[in-house]
């Protein structure tokens, strides 16, 4: 069986920067498989490195700049962000992408991504991230159904 590991990414204190962690909070509520684990990473990236360890395949939710409207979700490998002209889009991935990349071989991955409006210090959602909260939960909670089923 695989083991599979949606990891959500960001920080409480930096507006929508949290929406990783939102989501993964919300979405392991109605997880009845067994072989799916959802795990809050926050910004430590080595306790998320530790907690991936041994998975078949790492889903990692976190906001990303890529330039799109608010609120739209982007799927990616992990295998596809070295061909990103810059790996600015988070402030988290730099070490866990890169790390995660190196594990290529033995270990999917997926970057699954929100556009933020504004990360800055604040606790919460903004205001428009908010109001796409459902659509967003839903797109997101779509995405990981067919990447799961793709593991089996």
């Amino acid at each position: 069986m695989s083991k599979i590991i949606i990891l959500g990414i960001g920080n409480q204190l930096m507006m929508d920067d949290v929406v990783g962690i939102y989501l993964v909070q919300e979405l392991e509520k109605a997880n009845f498989n067994p072989d799916v684990q959802y795990i809050v990473g926050e910004s430590d990236v080595d306790y998320g490195l530790e907690k991936v360890e041994g998975a078949s395949c790492v889903i990692v939710i976190d906001a990303v700049y890529l330039g799109k409207e608010v609120g739209e979700v982007t799927v990616m490998s992990l295998e596809e962000l070295p061909k990103q002209q810059t790996l600015d889009i988070s402030p988290h991935n730099l070490h866990l992408f890169q790390a995660l990349y190196q594990r290529k071989d033995y270990q999917k991955g997926y970057l699954i991504g929100v556009e933020p409006q504004e990360i800055t210090f604040h606790i919460g959602l903004s205001k428009n991230l908010n109001a796409e909260w459902d659509r967003i939960l839903e797109k997101v909670r779509g995405i990981i159904k067919e990447l799961v089923s793709k593991e089996y």
